[in-house]
């Protein structure tokens, strides 16, 4: 389950949060300042953060420019508890960065369906940045285990037979390890990850045209040509002969 920290320097909404997202299923870390709450940031690497703007120690605005000035936290969804009179305040905290916020006292439905979303949203994002890219600018934990496992993707695009038991070799990590670590980031299971990034390398060679489309299948760890277009345009929404033009003569 995800990961949430919670800073808030009220007792009670800090506690009524706390129970609530524990409730809910989430993993919630807690803080009761500004700074220490960055510092917990900083060594938890959470999927969302909760804060309050005014804290001692560190209000909510400095510690989201710090947030987003930091490389492992520069995406991680923030939303910050205002009080419903302060309007400019919840205009600041969106120009320094914020990506919601909540007014205080919060609705509790509205509030566990707008954390679930930005969770949702940072991890479907992320999933694209890996499989369209390869690699990525943030180097948290999550970051440094999904480059290794596209490497080794990479490494091992046109083998067929490549699977999650090649992974573990490599890694040295348990199968079960691997498949909670892939679900967590992408949303997505192991083996449908490992397919769409076969998928997106084919798009490419495709596009640069570097083969025909058998070639392409084949080269890119698909046994079946007729699986590989039915795989291409079932992920794109199209077949994979769309993007070549039809005179150019090599599909």
């Amino acid at each position: 389950m995800s990961n949430v920290l919670i800073i808030e320097d009220d007792a009670t909404v800090r506690e009524n949060l706390e129970e609530l997202l524990k409730f809910k299923g989430y993993t919630v870390f807690v803080s009761a300042d500004g700074k220490k709450g960055l510092d917990m940031a900083f060594k938890k690497e959470p999927d969302l953060i909760i804060s309050d703007i005014m804290m001692p120690e560190m209000d909510g605005y400095e510690l989201l420019r710090n947030v987003r000035e930091t490389p492992a936290l520069t995406n991680t969804p923030v939303i910050l508890l205002t009080a419903k009179t302060m309007t400019e305040s919840r205009i600041m905290g969106l120009e320094y960065g914020a990506d919601d916020y909540i007014t205080k006292p919060f609705n509790a439905k509205e509030l566990i369906a707008r954390i679930a979303n930005l969770i949702e949203i940072r991890r479907k994002l992320k999933a694209k940045a890996y499989l369209e890219t390869n690699k990525t600018e943030v180097e948290s934990t999550e970051d440094i285990f999904m480059r290794e496992l596209i490497v080794l993707f990479a490494n091992n695009l046109d083998k067929s037979h490549f699977a999650i038991e090649d992974v573990v070799v490599e890694m040295g990590l348990s199968k079960s390890t691997v498949q909670r670590r892939v679900k967590a980031i992408t949303s997505k299971t192991f083996n449908q990850f490992l397919r769409e990034f076969r998928l997106e390398q084919a798009k490419q060679i495709i596009e640069q045209r570097g083969g025909n489309i058998s070639e392409i299948a084949y080269a890119t760890g698909f046994n079946s040509v007729s699986y590989f277009s039915f795989s291409f345009k079932n992920y794109f929404g199209y077949p994979p002969t769309e993007i070549i033009p039809k005179d150019a003569g090599f599909i």
